[in-house]
C-alpha cells in the first residue's frame, strides 16, 4: 500500500466520529427538506454540516461538509414538494448555498488561524522549553562557577594565610617595593634587623631609609643601586656583600636578592630578601686567623720533623756501624750468643731508622709541589712489583684492563708499594698469590690488592689503618705500622677512600678508589 493511501486511511480513521455525525445530520435535514414545500428556506440547516466540521483538526472536513450540504440543497430543490413562487424558491436555495459557503470560508479562516495560533503556541512552548533548558544549564554553570569561586576564595585565603605565616616566621628579612621604590610591606624579621617598625617603612623610599650610604659613609646614589636597577630593567640581582643602615644610625653587612614583580610584561615593583651576615664575616675573619696559625704551626712541625729526623738518624747510623765493626773485629770473642745479640741490635736500629723515615714521609705528605698527571695505573703497579723482594713461591699478577688515571705518580707508587708489600709480609706462608685489579664504579675507579694469605679478623679492620699499628710485628720485624696510614691519607687527600675485606684463612682484599 502506498504512503498516500495509508495517510488517507489514517485520516478517515481519526475523523470517523465526525463523519458519522455529519452523515446523520445530513440524513435528518434531507428527510425534513423533502417533506417541506419549496417555498420554505429548508436549505439553510445544511450549514450545520460545516459547523460540525469545525470540531475536526483538519480543514478538509469543512470543505467536505460544504460540498455535502451543497449537493443535498440542490437535490432537495429537485425532490421537495412544489410550492411558492419560483424566483423566491431559487432565491431561497441560492441564499442557502451562499450561507453554506460563506460559513465554510469563515470556518476555514477560523481553522487556519486556529492552526496558526496552535503552531505559534507550539513554537512558543518549544522556545520556552529551550530557554528553560538554557536557563537550567546557565543556572548549573553559575552554581559550578560560584562553587569554584568559593573554593578559589578559600584556597586564596589559605594561600594568603600561608604566605603571611611564611613572611612572619621567615628568618630572612623580606620587604616589597612599588614602581617608585616605596615600601609596600615588610616582614617582622626585616623590621627587627633594621630597627624600623612596619608602619615606619610602608610608603617611605626604601633607599633613602636603609641604603643611602656605603659602608665608608659616602653617599650611595640611587641610580647605582641594584635594587632600583631591578625596578628599571626588570632584572634579578644577587648581591653577596653590601650594607644596610639601621634606625639607630649604624650599618651591618648583608647579602640580598632583588627580584622584579611583573604585571604581564610591565614591572610593577620588586621584592628584596636579605640576611645579616655579620656572624659569617666574623667567622671568616676567625677562619683566616686560624688558617694562618695552622700554616705557621705546620711549617714549624715540618721543620721540627726534619731536625728530629736528622738528629735521631745520626746516632742510629753510629750504633749500626759500631755494631757491624764490633761483630767483625770481636765476633770470635763474643761467641754465638753475643753475635745474635749484636745482629738483633742491628735489626732494631734499622727498624728505628725506617720508622723515623716513615714519620717524616707522613709529615711531608700533602705538600708535594708536583701536579697530578695522566698515568697508566697498570704500568705504575708493574714498576713497583719489579723492585719488591719476595719469596720465590709467591706470584704477583696485574689483571688487565687497568685504566689511565689523573694522579701524582709518586703517590700512586706509594699506595701500590705499601699494599703489595703488606700482602707479602703478612701472607703467612711461603707460597701464595697476590692479584692487583681494577673495577669501574660509575664516578670512581676501584682498585683491589687481593691475596690468599691468612686473612684478618673483622675486629682489626679499623685499627690497622692507625699510626704504628701492626698485627704481627714479631713475624714481620720490618713493619713500621705507618704504611697503611700513609695509604689512607693519600687516598682521602685525592678524593677517594680505602678499606679492607677479609675472611680468616682464605683471603684479604684491600681496596681504594680514585675519582674519574
Amino acid at each position: 500500500m502506498s504512503n498516500n493511501a495509508q495517510n488517507e486511511k489514517h485520516w478517515v480513521f481519526n475523523n470517523i466520529k465526525l463523519l458519522i455525525v455529519q452523515g446523520i445530520l445530513a440524513a435528518l435535514i434531507f428527510a425534513v427538506d423533502l417533506k417541506i414545500e419549496l417555498g420554505v428556506a429548508a436549505g439553510v440547516p445544511y450549514i450545520s454540516l460545516v459547523l460540525v466540521a469545525l470540531w475536526s483538526k483538519k480543514k478538509r472536513l469543512i470543505w467536505i461538509g460544504a460540498i455535502f450540504g451543497t449537493v443535498l440543497t440542490i437535490l432537495g430543490y429537485g425532490l421537495s414538494p412544489l410550492g411558492g413562487e419560483t424566483w423566491k424558491v431559487l432565491a431561497n436555495r441560492m441564499l442557502a448555498l451562499f450561507s453554506i459557503w460563506v460559513t465554510a470560508f469563515i470556518g476555514y479562516l477560523f481553522k487556519k488561524n486556529e492552526m496558526a495560533l496552535q503552531q505559534i503556541n507550539e513554537n512558543l512552548e518549544a522556545q520556552v522549553e529551550t530557554r528553560t533548558y538554557q536557563l537550567k544549564s546557565t543556572n548549573e554553570y553559575l552554581k559550578r562557577e560560584i562553587q569554584e569561586n568559593l573554593y578559589a576564595k578559600k584556597s586564596l585565603e589559605k594561600l594568603h594565610t600561608q604566605n603571611k605565616t611564611i613572611l612572619e616566621t621567615a628568618g630572612m628579612g623580606i620587604f616589597g617595593l612599588d614602581r617608585e621604590g616605596r615600601t609596600t610591606f615588610c616582614n617582622p624579621s626585616a623590621a627587627a634587623m633594621l630597627g624600623y617598625s612596619t608602619e615606619e617603612q610602608v610608603g617611605k623610599n626604601q633607599h633613602d631609609l636603609i641604603h643611602h650610604s656605603h659602608e665608608s659613609g659616602s653617599k650611595y646614589p640611587q641610580d647605582h643601586c641594584p635594587i632600583f636597577d631591578t625596578l628599571k630593567n626588570g632584572a634579578c640581582y644577587r648581591i653577596s656583600e653590601d650594607v644596610f643602615w639601621e634606625k639607630k644610625g649604624s650599618s651591618f653587612p648583608v647579602e640580598y636578592i632583588s627580584s622584579p614583580v611583573f604585571d604581564g610584561e610591565k614591572v610593577v615593583g620588586a621584592v628584596v630578601t636579605f640576611k645579616d651576615i655579620s656572624l659569617q664575616k666574623h667567622l671568616e675573619k676567625e677562619k683566616d686567623i686560624l688558617l694562618r696559625d695552622l700554616q705557621r704551626i705546620n711549617t714549624e712541625l715540618k721543620g721540627f720533623a726534619h731536625i728530629v729526623s736528622h738528629d735521631l738518624k745520626e746516632p742510629l747510623r753510629g750504633i749500626s756501624y759500631n755494631s757491624k765493626w764490633l761483630l767483625e773485629d770481636f765476633g770470635d770473642k763474643l761467641g754465638t750468643e753475643g753475635a745474635k745479640l749484636i745482629e738483633l741490635l742491628t735489626q732494631n736500629t734499622q727498624r728505628m731508622h725506617n720508622l723515623i723515615s716513615g714519620i717524616l714521609e707522613f709529615a711531608e705528605l700533602g705538600v708535594l709541589k708536583s701536579k697530578p698527571i695522566v698515568i697508566h695505573s697498570g704500568t705504575v703497579a708493574e714498576t713497583v712489583i719489579k723492585y719488591l723482594t719476595k719469596e720465590s713461591g709467591i706470584t704477583i699478577e696485574v689483571q688487565e684492563p687497568m685504566p689511565n688515571v689523573v694522579y701524582r705518580n709518586l703517590q700512586l707508587e706509594q699506595i701500590f708499594q705499601n699494599l703489595i708489600s703488606n700482602a707479602i709480609r703478612h701472607l703467612g706462608k711461603p707460597e701464595g698469590k697476590i692479584v692487583v685489579s681494577c673495577a669501574d664504579q660509575n664516578e670512581f675507579w676501584c682498585f683491589q690488592v687481593w691475596d690468599n694469605g691468612k686473612g684478618i679478623e673483622t675486629r682489626h679492620f679499623e685499627r690497622i689503618f692507625g699510626m704504628f699499628q701492626s698485627l704481627d710485628r714479631s713475624k714481620a720485624p720490618g713493619s713500621t705500622g705507618i704504611g697503611l696510614t700513609l695509604v689512607k691519607k693519600i687516598a682521602e687527600q685525592n678524593g677517594g677512600r680505602v678499606w679492607v675485606e677479609s675472611e680468616v684463612g682464605k683471603f684479604t682484599r684491600f681496596m681504594f678508589t680514585i675519582p674519574k
